[in-house]
């Protein structure tokens, strides 16, 4: 007790005296930062994924090819899980003088479990809790434009006549749905069986809704998994359109990088202060020993201060961010359709880990010098114990690296994470070792101040080398944040354009091109680039049949019983990146595949692949991997092959283009002038894609305007560690009969020519870091702004030295009297 007593006592008094201020400040600041966009980061994703979760109108579903087994039906009512049904299918709606194509929905009581449904009345859209009641029919506006209709009148499926409801403006799962490019249209499920329009044969998409807390959820899909047939499969958001899924990685992946950026600059900021405070310590160790404590006792002492010091620490960096949490939950408040969901309490325990591991990480290392100190020092100053700054360096790099790792949730972000940090901070050794080499030999200028102040680089090797690897660092931090960002964030945004194209043509005949090139001239719509598109079925991989029961992963068993629409082509476009192989030539017969289709179907370079075309069989290697864009909303294929390979073999074309919503009846011209093409509306999915994305970027803005914030906090409490060392060696100037202004210069010159390095190597690494981050992160395309160097030179010195501007204020006021005693 009486240990706990001496050690709270010292902690009050250093805390009152500034001993520990710097450190306690440093780690508030970093708890708060990272619990802050913990518990946001933690909302805004949940928030997220219910908004994304309700284009599937549940959390999980089960689409199968027959009705739902009763016993899941029983298993979900058994963990009690809300659960509802639709079943989809195409069929002919008919009036008494027309009739049209539509995809029709039966859908139970409960449907959506997730969203919501829109009907326009009365010239504005109005959200409904449940579906059409029986005897009702709701249809789309394409429907009521095709057949002439209006609310009231009847419309016959089947056997089974309806009365038309309000124009259905949207549907939760609507753009989920392979026949959205056909009219539309929704009744209740208990007018099914009146209709007669399942009979056996018959195209029916069979949907279980099931909906919960996450937990039961988790729990019934892994109960589902091992249960599920041929022709069943369970679909998440993620798994349902990749456009949603890449939208969902890219904000993720976002968010954990802010995070990982306040790590970076935390662990520069209290390395230093771990420093300062143990440098500040050696006379009061020395002094503890001549009173007869051991070192085991003192260092005890230390760690219980620490102890105490963690556990404030944390309260308030956690209370701060949880209060931090709010604000950006208030700004964003109309961002979201739905109300963000409160945190969990991971967000407060990992603020809480990350304290202790910054604490303990880089204050530990130091706190081991104090036990080479000697009582000695009470007589002698010069009696001070060697440094361990490998040790120190050493170790707070291993707890950064690990907190970096934990904190990534990805292995390629904490691969590219680590690789920069550690670039970065060898990079700075290096150039600071070379400034610190160089700057003697360099010519110095006549003021007395300035000479001085130039050769405190050299004269300060270590805490030189400190100084510019942490402000690189911290420089590096916020470069990435503020500029580096804007060009991610930029490049994002224009992979789903305002134009891009919003309806696919498909089944275009080759002498059909030139007609309907005019047609979009006539129209003043730019030319669409027309794909070659070739039905084929996968024979062999590497010699050996395909047979889709080997394969585990569901997914690759239905690529593999798929048929596969091929293309022919040499030229890569701009949203086709080649990972691997060599492109496709016009004379070799070859393969070119999208990487993610060869992965889980398990194909290398070289494998000779075997496709089935209208009986013949096409063979040649796989030349070439390809990343493709696929939330480019282009015509993009999984396979491709070479002119020489498929060019022979009867086509039909397939082309994407945008459809400015003024020009919305142009679609259905062309159907009437070339009736067997099928144009495929893909407005919905667009619509739905582009609303995730702008929601977002705008979390994204939000979450990295604090770290910024934070960031600059952090940085100051850097440049507040080396206050000591400047107030002695003022009060000596000053003794000596130096002017204000020359200590001013004498400071100035150092600070300019430290952080003027330090923000050109922050730039050159924040620029190879977010070249990495766009290509391996967010496979977005890199681009680099060499303008950031000049500007990281500039900055670094402007920044290093307005820093230190209030504290060099205090120290020209503080008598050099009191400064030296």
């Amino acid at each position: 007790m009486n240990g706990w007593g001496l050690a709270w006592r010292w902690l009050k008094r250093d805390l009152t005296a500034g001993e520990l201020t710097i450190m306690a400040i440093a780690l508030v600041v970093a708890i708060a930062a990272m619990s802050s966009v913990g518990f946001f980061t933690d909302r805004v994703g949940r928030a997220l994924q219910s908004e994304a979760d309700q284009l599937l109108a549940a959390d999980l579903v089960l689409n199968a090819d027959q009705p739902i087994a009763a016993d899941f039906l029983a298993e979900a009512d058994r963990r009690g899980l809300m659960r509802g049904a639709t079943a989809t299918f195409p069929s002919m709606a008919q009036t008494a003088d027309n009739a049209q194509l539509v995809t029709v929905k039966a859908v139970s009581t409960s449907y959506p479990l997730r969203g919501d449904i829109r009907l326009l009345q009365k010239g504005s859209e109005a959200k409904v809790s449940g579906g059409p009641a029986p005897g009702t029919i709701w249809a789309d506006q394409r429907l009521f434009s095709s057949l002439g209709l209006k609310p009231g009148d009847t419309l016959k499926l089947g056997d089974k006549a309806f009365t038309l409801g309000p124009i259905l403006a949207r549907e939760p799962d609507g753009a989920m749905d392979l026949y959205n490019f056909i009219p539309r249209a929704m009744f209740n499920d208990a007018d099914l069986p009146a209709t007669g329009l399942i009979q056996p044969g018959s195209r029916v998409r069979y949907r279980l809704l099931l909906a919960g807390d996450r937990d039961q959820v988790t729990a019934m899909r892994e109960w589902l998994k091992p249960r599920l047939q041929r022709g069943q499969r369970l679909e998440d958001v993620r798994e349902a359109r990749p456009e949603i899924n890449t939208s969902l990685n890219r904000a993720e992946r976002f968010l954990r990088l802010s995070a990982l950026i306040s790590v970076f600059m935390a662990a520069a900021a209290i390395a230093l202060a771990a420093r300062r405070y143990v440098e500040r310590h050696l006379d009061a160790v020395a002094l503890l020993h001549t009173m007869g404590l051991t070192q085991g006792n003192i260092i005890g002492l230390f760690l219980r201060q620490y102890s105490l010091m963690a556990v404030l620490s944390i309260s308030a960096g956690i209370g701060l961010g949880w209060l931090t949490q709010f604000g950006l939950a208030h700004l964003l408040a109309g961002m979201f359709e739905t109300t963000l969901p409160p945190a969990g309490p991971l967000p407060a325990l990992s603020g809480a880990a990350v304290g202790l591991v910054l604490l303990f990480g880089f204050c530990l290392p130091p706190l081991l010098r104090l036990k080479g100190v000697s009582p000695l020092r009470v007589l002698r100053r010069d009696a001070t114990p060697a440094g361990n700054a490998p040790l120190a360096f050493g170790l707070g790099l291993a707890a950064l690296a690990g907190l970096i790792y934990w904190q990534a949730g990805d292995t390629t972000l904490a691969g590219l994470a680590l690789a920069g940090l550690a670039g970065t901070v060898a990079l700075a050794t290096l150039a600071a070792w070379c400034l610190v080499w160089i700057t003697p030999k360099l010519p110095l200028p006549g003021q007395l101040g300035w000479r001085f102040g130039l050769a405190n680089v050299a004269r300060r090797r270590g805490l030189s080398v400190a100084q510019i690897v942490s402000l690189s660092l911290g420089l590096m931090a916020l470069m990435l944040l503020t500029v580096v960002r804007n060009d991610l964030l930029s490049a994002w945004d224009k992979s789903v354009p305002v134009d891009a194209p919003n309806r696919f043509a498909i089944n275009i005949q080759p002498e059909q091109r030139a007609g309907i090139l005019a047609e979009f001239k006539r129209a003043g719509l730019p030319e669409p680039v027309f794909g070659p598109m070739i039905r084929a079925r996968l024979h062999s991989i590497a010699g050996k049949p395909v047979v889709a029961d080997k394969y585990p992963d569901e997914r690759a068993r239905r690529l593999a019983e798929r048929e596969f629409n091929l293309s022919w082509g040499g030229s890569l476009r701009n949203d086709n990146r080649l990972v691997a192989g060599v492109p496709l030539s016009d004379n070799t017969p070859a393969w070119s595949l999208e990487e993610g289709l060869a992965q889980r179907l398990g194909i290398k370079l070289g494998d000779e692949l075997a496709f089935t075309i209208d009986g013949q069989v096409f063979k040649a290697p796989v030349t070439s991997l390809r990343r493709v864009d696929w939330d480019s909303f282009r015509v993009n294929f999984f396979v491709v092959g070479n002119r020489a390979l498929l060019e022979s073999q009867p086509a039909s074309f397939v082309s994407s283009f945008y459809l400015p919503d003024a020009q919305r009846t142009f679609s259905t011209e062309l159907s009437r002038q070339f009736p067997n093409i099928t144009v495929i509306d893909v407005s919905v999915i667009l619509r739905e894609v582009r609303g995730v994305l702008d929601r977002v970027l705008s979390a994204v803005e939000v979450v990295f305007a604090f770290s910024l914030a934070a960031g600059i906090v952090v940085l100051y409490a850097a440049t507040l560690a080396t206050h000591d060392e400047r107030k002695r060696e003022a009060a000596i100037l000053r003794t000596l009969g130096a002017s204000g202004k020359t200590v001013r210069q004498a400071a100035s010159a150092e600070l300019l020519l430290v952080g003027g390095l330090a923000g050109l190597l922050a730039a050159a690494a924040a620029l190879g870091i977010g070249a990495g981050a766009s290509q391996q992160l967010f496979e977005l395309p890199a681009r680099i702004s060499w303008w950031l160097l000049p500007f990281g030179l500039i900055s670094g010195a402007l920044a290093a030295r307005l820093a230190a501007a209030p504290l060099l204020a205090r120290v020209l006021k503080t008598p050099p009297l009191r400064a030296l005693r």
